[in-house]
């Protein structure tokens, strides 16, 4: 088995919205059966693999690595200390709060171009999912944690967020514009770090 600096193994090639490959990123993704759980097990290292070696984010959906199964992975912080892996969500709106934010996707910013979206998504979210070990998780999430569960589970819908239908999408001219730009979404988004 081999190593990369970051000590996860084996990152995958990144499906982007440039690329021939694309289509994955469009199409509902299929559930994870209960007698699936080592295939579940192996998308979830190949994600953290592969976000690792992009420096990581806040988390991958397995269509933006070619698998069309319902399966991501994400960080309520950003770290991976707090990565979780979620196979099969579901996610209901608590209230009606809607907080607008800009949000950036690594399948809309390798390959080709940059872009980032400014996207509605509801504060609080009630989510289910099963775990790796087969467990139902129930979970509130709000602030920083929600906007990202509901990013990648957009993914597994078939929709990235600068297709999103009530995103405005935002392109750049260069890599050094839009990582200055991304410096202050990072602080609006650290401020609603909230430990689900």
């Amino acid at each position: 088995m081999t190593f990369n600096q970051s000590g996860y193994s084996n990152p995958q090639k990144l499906v982007t919205i440039y690329g021939k490959d694309h289509d994955v990123l469009k199409q509902k993704t299929e559930d994870i059966k209960l007698n699936e759980l080592a295939l579940a097990n192996e998308i979830s290292d190949k994600l953290t693999a592969t976000l690792a070696s992009l420096n990581h984010g806040a988390g991958l959906a397995a269509p933006q690595i070619g698998i069309s199964r319902s399966v991501f992975i994400y960080s309520y912080d950003r770290t991976p200390e707090n990565l979780e892996t979620v196979i099969n969500p579901t996610l209901k709106p608590v209230g009606n709060e809607i907080v607008k934010g800009w949000e950036a996707c690594f399948s809309s910013i390798m390959g080709g171009g940059f872009k980032a979206a400014y996207i509605p998504r509801y504060e609080v979210i009630d989510v289910t999912y099963t775990n790796l070990q087969g467990e139902k998780i129930e979970k509130r999430l709000d602030g920083f944690a929600s906007k990202v569960f509901q990013h990648e589970y957009d993914h597994l819908q078939g929709t990235i967020c600068v297709n999103h239908p009530d995103a405005i999408s935002k392109e750049f001219p260069n890599k050094e514009a839009f990582m200055e730009f991304m410096i202050e979404v990072r602080e609006d988004d650290f401020k609603r770090y909230n430990k689900p």
